[in-house]
C-alpha cells in the first residue's frame, strides 16, 4: 500500500491537491490518503488581542476545533466521489503545519507528500502553498507539488532536469527508482547545465546509473534554465516533471517562478522532489 500525506488549509490550492491525490489514489488502486490539517496557536494569541481585538479564549479554540473536523469530514465526501474505494484518514494537530509532517513522516512510512502550489494570482490563498518550498526541504520523503490547474492525467512520460555534469551528488537513486518502478513510463532525461561540455566519463556514469530505465537523453537550448525546462515538458506533454538540483535556490527558482509564472502555462505538469 502507498500512503500520501496531504497537508490542508481548506483553500482551493490545498482541495485541489487533496482531489488529485485522490485520482493517484484510485490509479494506483492500493493506497491510503491522510489528510492533514494543523491548527496551531501559539501562548501569545492567547494573551494578546488580535488586530480585530479578538482573545483567543478555550471555548473559541473549542469552536475552531469542531469547524476545522467538519471541514476535514466534507473534504473527504469529496475525495470520495472521485474514488469511493479510498481509504482516507482525517488528521487534526494543535503543531505547526511543518512539525505536525515531519511528526507524522517519523511515526509511520509516508510514500508521497502532495501538496498545493499557489498560482501567480494567488499568492495569499494558501499558507501551505506559499511555504512548499520549506516543506520539501524539511520533508525526508518526495514531495509532490500540483499546481493550481492540473488534472491528474496517467503518468506516461517524465521529464527528470539534473546537469549532467553533477549526476553523482544530486541523484537519489534510491528514491528515484521507487517512483519509476511502479509505473511503465518513458523517461526523458534533459541536461538543465547544456551550456558547458559533459566529458565522456560523466556521460557514462549518468548512462550506467539510469540503464533500467531506458531513458532518452536532451539537451535544454534555452539560455533560461528554467523556461527551458517547461518548454520542452510542454513540447513532450509530459505528465510529470522530476527535479533533482543540487542546491535548493534551484528549487525555489523552480516552484515560485516556474510554477507561479511559467508552468501556468502548461498547468498540469506537476513537479516532483526527490530526496535519498
Amino acid at each position: 500500500m502507498s500512503t500520501y500525506l496531504v497537508p490542508v488549509d481548506f483553500s482551493k490550492t490545498a482541495d485541489h491537491a487533496a482531489k488529485y491525490a485522490a485520482r493517484l489514489s484510485w490509479a494506483m488502486n492500493d493506497a491510503k490518503i491522510i489528510l492533514l490539517n494543523a491548527y496551531y496557536v501559539s501562548e501569545y494569541e492567547s494573551i494578546l488581542p488580535t488586530p480585530d481585538l479578538i482573545v483567543t479564549t478555550d471555548d473559541h479554540i473549542a469552536d475552531e476545533i469542531i469547524r476545522r473536523r467538519d471541514a476535514l469530514t466534507r473534504l473527504k465526501e469529496k475525495l470520495l466521489e472521485i474514488n469511493p474505494n479510498a481509504d482516507i484518514e482525517l488528521s487534526l494537530t494543535r503543531e505547526t503545519i511543518l512539525r505536525s509532517i515531519i511528526d507524522r513522516v517519523n511515526e509511520e512510512p509516508i510514500d508521497l507528500i502532495i501538496i498545493g502550489s499557489n498560482g501567480k494570482k494567488a499568492k495569499e490563498e494558501s499558507d501551505i502553498g506559499s511555504n512548499a518550498i520549506k516543506v520539501s526541504k524539511a520533508s525526508p520523503v518526495p514531495v509532490l507539488v500540483v499546481p493550481p490547474k492540473a488534472d491528474y492525467q496517467s503518468i506516461r512520460k517524465v521529464i527528470l532536469a539534473c546537469d549532467f555534469k553533477k549526476v553523482k551528488e544530486v541523484i537519489p537513486m534510491h528514491a528515484l527508482k521507487n517512483i519509476l518502478s511502479k509505473h511503465a513510463i518513458e523517461l526523458l532525461v534533459l541536461n538543465i547545465n547544456s551550456g558547458n561540455p559533459v566529458d565522456s566519463d560523466e556521460a557514462h556514469f549518468l548512462h550506467d546509473m539510469l540503464k533500467d530505465f531506458n531513458p532518452q537523453y536532451h539537451y535544454a537550448e534555452h539560455p533560461d534554465m528554467i523556461k527551458g525546462i517547461v518548454k520542452f515538458a510542454k513540447a513532450e506533454e509530459a505528465q510529470l516533471l522530476i527535479a533533482l538540483p543540487k542546491k535548493y535556490s534551484f528549487f525555489e527558482n523552480l516552484l515560485h517562478q516556474s510554477v507561479s509564472q511559467k508552468l501556468t502555462i502548461k498547468s498540469h505538469v506537476p513537479v516532483l522532489l526527490l530526496k535519498d
